[in-house]
């Protein structure tokens, strides 16, 4: 029960800053997940230990590094975002074990899902 209600809070908190935010939604959930109180709840919500936690914050601050790097070089801010997210993901799934990651991409889908419908509500 409190890990629901951790991942609840973690979508949650996605969901509210989504609201803050002015990039594309997949830049803008990259940005987030470097956030420390969201990575701290991440971490937390995935129950990693401090070797796990310490790759995790490498990898979410490369894939930043990477999708910046990309829009300086000229491609969409949308497809950086998304190369980014391949990377994030694919590099995750190194570190953490199959219950951890399958948490993670249920945490990733339903922030960016959550996210393209904020958008598309926005535009009506």
């Amino acid at each position: 029960m409190k890990r629901l209600l951790v991942l609840a809070l973690v979508v949650f908190g996605f969901g509210a800053a989504t609201f803050a935010g002015n990039n594309s939604s997949t830049g803008s959930f990259i940005s987030k997940m470097n956030n420390e109180r969201t990575f701290d709840g991440i971490a937390s919500y995935l129950g990693v230990n401090f070797d796990q936690k310490d790759a995790l914050h490498y990898i979410f601050t490369e894939a930043e590094r990477r999708m910046e790097l990309s829009t300086r070089k000229g491609i969409s801010a949308e497809d950086a975002a998304q190369k980014a997210i391949y990377f994030n993901l694919g590099n995750a799934k190194r570190v953490l074990s199959n219950d951890q990651y399958v948490k993670l991409v249920c945490i990733v889908n339903l922030t960016i899902n959550n996210e393209r419908d904020y958008e598309l509500f926005a535009e009506k």
